[in-house]
């Protein structure tokens, strides 16, 4: 029997067994799927131990872990070089291989719900490794400006630093509640709408934006948003069926997620 899981902290709500039980039975694969919860640094050191040992052909990474699994990782793919998160790991020749595949998944959101993301303005919740994926994202389809509201000040301004050298044309700076947004989309790449008992008082700050789209990349919406002005929320379950689709095809060397229909597999979120 393959061996997969999710590890993370909160894990415990994670749809992913939930749709990989789904998705084995449908493509007759003998594959069992867990979820582990991982308290600390430790921990994630010692399942890294424990999935090399026990053969596990692939893991994905969720919050908190998308940056600190990197330590273990031998080789990356150019999404999780350039970011520096990583949701997706496998063994290969001996080695841990880590993948980005949250840019795809949120690629896939984009194209699929028809938002225009080309020549438009973004307000980034957050400064983890999912910001700078999507801010990736972002800069490499030309978007006009990025602000970026954080409580990590100092890991917004390293964001800000590092993508000014990949593209210095694109206006990117940290959220000034001063200013004037009008017609900006606001993404969440917090844990906010994830997490229970979390701190929602950022949310205070954009308050008076009038906002285009409010996107938030967590599937497991908690209705933070709704006290905003917005034209439109779109919640992240196409994200994150499309990375886990992503994520197969990657651990099994092949396109088998193209046997895969993805309306199916939303279903099991509702």
């Amino acid at each position: 029997m393959y061996k997969f899981s999710v590890i993370g902290f909160p894990v415990y709500h994670s749809k992913s067994p939930k749709i990989f039980k789904y998705i084995f039975n449908t493509l007759q694969i003998n594959g069992s799927y867990k979820a582990i919860e991982i308290n600390s640094f430790s921990d994630l050191k010692d399942f890294v131990e424990k999935f090399k040992k026990e053969n596990f052909l692939g893991c994905n990474i969720t919050m908190p872990y998308k940056e600190k699994i990197n330590t273990f990782i031998d080789i990356q793919d150019s999404i999780s070089k350039i970011t520096q998160s990583t949701n997706c790991i496998k063994i290969s020749n001996n080695k841990i291989c880590g993948y980005n595949n949250d840019y795809y998944g949120f690629k896939k959101l984009i194209e699929l719900k028809n938002i225009k993301i080309e020549n438009s303005s973004n307000i980034i919740l957050g400064s983890g490794g999912s910001a700078r994926t999507i801010i990736l994202y972002l800069i490499n389809n030309n978007v006009k400006n990025i602000s970026i509201l954080s409580r990590n000040k100092e890991a917004a301004l390293n964001i800000i630093k590092y993508y000014k050298h990949i593209n210095d044309k694109i206006k990117i700076m940290l959220y000034n509640q001063r200013s004037d947004y009008n017609d900006y989309n606001l993404i969440n790449c917090t844990p906010i709408g994830l997490k229970k008992n979390i701190d929602k008082n950022i949310l205070l700050q954009v308050q008076h934006v009038p906002f285009n789209n409010i996107i938030d990349i967590n599937y497991i919406y908690k209705k933070d948003f709704y006290n905003l002005s917005y034209n439109q929320i779109i919640t992240g379950e196409l994200m994150f069926i499309f990375q886990a689709m992503k994520s197969l095809d990657i651990w099994f060397e092949s396109n088998i997620s193209n046997k895969l229909d993805y309306v199916e597999i939303k279903k099991l979120l509702c």
